[in-house]
């Protein structure tokens, strides 16, 4: 996709190009297309018309996956799989194979057209209009808009869940029932029945994996369209935006990194709790069926504390809320201090802001330790139900005097682990779906930021390039102004409140309590003519040109204009990338316009001394340019858009005096003649030959007129030119101005470079010859990173040197292994509870003398008390190994990621600043935002599952193999087949 693609409305140039709607009144399709976001890079356009879908053609695409066996067209793998081979992802075995034996790079990956961010964004954008012009904004429904966005795979899945929970429910609880009977009494049936049922429970074992294969094939790619819809629609709504003075960098980088991924888990999890009330249904039944209702003790134990992970889940949603909000600030700050971190340097302020970052994280480590405490807690209540359950029900049944044979207290044990099932998938659901709600809310806080309303109106065949009629603008937003959203507009998504407004734009007054910056402005702009404003500091100049750029809010009076914009700011934006990158913006390459404008803007000399021409690479925000440099590139850009009307905020202050007469001169009264110019400067020299001034004093114009009338007046204007003429004066005799040549401009270049400390190995001209530096400044052979390296991938597996490194983060290796011997002990008192019943029942009634019917009744033995009080004893050492857990853990695993955190910053923070010039900031603010918070939560809950679930594989492979040692054969021979093909 071509981010430089302009549509047909394009917005203001420099930084941004608009251009507006014809309509007199403010048309709402006019929001369409996302507008331009006033840093510059043109907008994605996902709001192409398209022609109204087929409805008998909606599911084509999907149905062909359906087809049991399909034969490849060469379009994308997936969309070309048939169901099975969807099904058990064999369609990427090729790919697979092919990065086997090649790298992995961006072009070894394809993506089907129907999960790109383009189509998917588009939808989710109607579907989220249709909702905002059905209820409104503020009641506008985003979980609701998701949810039917994926509405159709989402009933797909829950009836792929509904098959998936019965196959886990009828292989452990009715076929091992009947097979433990079978085995008890095998005189009593064939042996042919005793086959089928294990071949029934293979069936049921294989359909359990083929449907749990297939829900996570649909979720999958589920969860890839709303994580793309999600980016789309959180991106598109921030680069429209023409002002961010509520939301904070933090805020709109995790949105963009985080809150993306939590919504893809989100998917991906919260199906599986659909499937939880069939499979528990299932079970409280069967287990009714088998025991008795003693079953009803250990179904109640599951009952109770379902209830108890949501409210949990409630809890981590609150204190993830608040810690989302403490990151926001630290990754703001982050940001801030990588920015100013040349200044920061300068003054030797390293430890001031580590020490500000250190207590920012402090607060926010308090609110994920609460947050991993109560996750920790979720986590262990998988581990420890099924156990509890078991035993509290099988105590119950003998201390009433109730039978309980082996067949019986097996197949309950299975029906309680079939359902842990449940439980097992309900911390990763909860805590899946609770994070995905905070990211919503996120999303639709971002959605409900507003963008100044519209009232520049284009009024095309005009004799004024531009209009302002007793206007007066404030920052805030008028209270008295009412927003209205119709049908099929935009307003809602780009940022834009529609308001009614009078004939040709004119805005009526709201009762408002906002202060006006500007007030009762008019003035007209005839084309082709140059007008100067000037004034003191904090007079409105500025104001006044993002009022023209509509990045204020209009209380009364209109403007008109008749023309596309191009603006140059106070402050030069330059963005990574090559010089010529910086002015062409995405326009097509003209050389003889190209070679005029770098001319015009002085820019020849910089060009000939830089060692690769208009093709040297520049830094982040011109870092290796001087302040000179990075204006002229910054006017270059303007110029070169070739625009109607010239927006110039102050552009000759970061120049020379000699430079800026050369660019006033050349650029703007030749180059840019027969364009309509505002040039706001301090430079009262050039205002002379402005073709009329404007005099801003406190928001309002004082003085109006040409050069000749204002001075004649001898008011304000007046009085500020006579005293730049005297300070002009008394500086003469000091500074004698000489006219350089190209060849002392150059000089005076280079030593600008060297006395401001912005030399920069990448520009080093050591090794440059005298002669090359005369030559054209294009120069054809480049190198691809000059300054900037691409950001490389590890390959292979995870090197040991970092786990070590964990591991040293957190205490060193004697407090992992007590972590690890917790661990150990709280699945190990699940296994022995099922030792201790298994050695239970084969003591039977515990007595010779009894008939064969009573022998195998535990409830009859002697020593009954005492095998309970052991059993009871094992659900008190889970309560305390699960406590114990809890609290160890997630103290030692957060205390490592914030030791990571602090050491990282600290390593970044005494970095020289050649690190700083070779590293684009957004590559380290991801280490601080998307990475911290992988290493603070994801990475902590995944692997307290893994523990906790290996270690149940292993008592479970190790107890199977002391009673039945042949198993260790297939044990073995599946472990060489997963070493071969991992």
């Amino acid at each position: 996709m071509n981010v430089y693609q302009t549509a047909e409305k394009e917005v203001i140039s420099g930084l941004s190009y608009r251009k507006r709607s014809d309509s007199v009144i403010w048309n709402y399709e006019s929001t369409a297309t996302m507008e331009m976001n006033p840093e510059g890079l043109p907008s994605l356009d996902y709001r192409e018309e398209d022609p109204p879908p087929n409805q008998h053609f909606k599911y084509h695409s999907s149905l062909q996956n359906m087809i049991p066996f399909r034969f490849s067209n060469k379009s994308n793998p997936m969309d070309d799989a048939g169901f099975f081979s969807f099904t058990s992802f064999a369609w990427m075995t090729p790919m697979m194979w092919s990065l086997f034996r090649n790298r992995l790079d961006k072009s070894s990956l394809s993506l089907s057209s129907h999960d790109g961010a383009e189509t998917n964004g588009k939808r989710f954008e109607r579907l989220w209009e249709e909702e905002v012009a059905k209820v409104g904004l503020e009641k506008a429904s985003l979980g609701g808009v998701f949810m039917r966005f994926q509405r159709t795979r989402s009933l797909v899945a829950f009836l792929v869940a509904i098959l998936f929970a019965l196959s886990v429910f009828i292989g452990p609880a009715v076929l091992v029932y009947e097979i433990l009977n079978y085995a008890e009494n095998p005189g009593t049936s064939t042996l042919l029945h005793g086959v089928g049922l294990c071949v029934a429970l293979f069936t049921s074992e294989f359909s359990k994996a083929f449907f749990a294969s297939l829900l996570w094939a649909v979720n999958l790619r589920t969860a890839i369209r709303v994580k793309s819809a999600f980016s789309v629609v959180a991106f598109q709504k921030i680069i429209s935006l023409r002002s961010v003075s509520n939301l904070s960098v933090g805020e709109m980088i995790n949105v963009l990194t985080s809150d993306g991924y939590r919504m893809f888990e989100a998917v991906l999890f919260g199906t599986f709790l659909l499937c939880i009330p069939v499979l528990l249904t299932a079970c409280m039944i069967y287990a009714c069926y088998t025991l008795g209702y003693t079953a009803l003790i250990g179904v109640s134990v599951y009952l109770i504390f379902i209830p108890i992970q949501f409210f949990m889940a409630r809890l981590i949603q609150v204190f993830r809320r608040k810690a989302v909000s403490v990151t926001d600030t630290r990754v703001r700050t982050m940001n801030e201090v990588l920015t100013c971190i040349k200044l920061i340097k300068m003054y030797a302020w390293e430890t001031s802001f580590e020490k500000k970052i250190t207590d920012i994280r402090k607060a926010e480590k308090q609110l994920l330790e609460m947050a991993g405490y109560i996750q920790s807690i979720n986590s262990s209540i998988t581990t420890i139900i099924p156990t509890l359950a078991t035993i509290l029900t099988f105590v119950v049944h003998t201390l009433l005097g109730l039978p309980l044979s082996s067949s019986e207290a097996f197949t309950t044990i299975a029906i309680f682990n079939s359902m842990r099932f449940s439980l097992g998938l309900l911390p990763f659901s909860v805590k899946a779906i609770a994070e995905g709600l905070v990211s919503l809310a996120r999303l639709k806080k971002l959605l409900m930021t507003q963008n100044p309303d519209s009232y520049l109106v284009q009024r095309h065949g005009s004799s004024s390039a531009l209009v302002m009629e007793k206007a007066t603008f404030t920052w805030a937003r008028p209270e008295g102004q009412t927003t209205t959203t119709a049908p099929g507009t935009t307003a809602s998504l780009k940022g834009g409140k529609v308001e009614p407004q009078g004939q040709n734009g004119t805005h009526t007054p709201g009762k408002t309590k906002a202060k006006p910056t500007l007030r009762n402005i008019s003035f007209n702009l005839p084309k082709g003519n140059l007008l100067g404003i000037c004034g003191n500091v904090g007079s409105g100049k500025t104001s006044l040109i993002s009022s023209i750029l509509e990045q204020m809010h209009l209380q009364h009076g209109s403007v008109t204009a008749d023309g596309q914009f191009a603006y140059v700011s106070q402050q030069a934006w330059i963005f990574h990338g090559t010089v010529q990158d910086n002015i062409l913006m995405g326009e097509p390459f003209n050389q003889t316009r190209y070679d005029k404008v770098i001319s015009a803007c002085s820019l020849i000399p910089d060009l000939a001394i830089l060692p690769y021409g208009d093709q040297t690479e520049i830094g982040e925000r011109g870092l290796n340019l001087s302040g000179g440099q990075k204006q002229r590139i910054s006017l270059a850009r303007a110029v070169y858009s070739n625009k109607d009307i010239i927006l110039l905020d102050d552009p000759l202050s970061a120049v020379d005096a000699h430079v800026g007469k050369h660019i006033f001169e050349e650029c703007i009264k030749k180059t840019l003649k027969g364009k309509s110019i505002i040039l706001v400067t301090h430079q009262l020299q050039y205002l002379e030959f402005c073709d009329e001034i404007l005099v801003l004093e406190s928001g309002k114009i004082k003085e109006a007129g040409t050069h000749k009338a204002l001075m004649k007046a001898k008011g304000r204007y007046a009085q500020m030119i006579n005293n730049f003429q005297m300070e002009h004066s008394q500086e003469q005799p000091e500074e004698q101005p000489i006219q350089p040549d190209p060849v002392d401009t150059k000089e005076k270049n280079l030593d600008d470079h060297k006395g401001k400390g912005l030399e920069n190995p990448a520009f080093d001209m050591s090794d440059e010859k005298p002669d090359e530096s005369e030559g054209s400044p294009s120069v054809s052979h480049f190198s691809k990173d000059q300054l900037v390296t691409q950001e490389g991938s590890q390959e292979g597996s995870v090197a040991w040197r970092t786990y070590h490194q964990y591991c040293k983060a957190a205490g060193g290796y004697i407090l992992l292994s007590l972590i690890i011997i917790i661990f150990i002990c709280l699945v190990g008192t699940t296994a022995f509870s099922n030792w201790w019943l298994s050695y239970w029942l084969e003591q039977g009634s515990g007595t010779a003398n009894v008939s064969n019917s009573t022998a195998g009744n535990i409830s009859l033995n002697p020593d009954l008390s005492f095998y309970q009080m052991i059993y009871g004893l094992v659900v008190v050492a889970m309560l305390v190994f699960s406590f114990m857990k809890g609290y160890s853990f997630t103290k030692v695993t957060l205390h490592t990621s914030s030791k990571l955190h602090d050491t990282m910053f600290r390593n970044i923070l005494n970095s020289p600043m050649s690190f700083f010039d070779t590293t684009p900031t957004g590559r380290m603010v991801n280490r601080f935002s998307k990475d911290q918070d992988e290493v603070d939560t994801m990475l902590p809950f995944n692997m307290e599952n893994f523990l906790q679930f290996s270690l149940v594989v292993t008592y479970t492979i190790v107890t199977i193999s002391a009673v039945f040692p042949p198993l260790l054969i297939a044990i073995t021979l599946l472990g060489a087949i997963f070493t071969l093909i991992l």
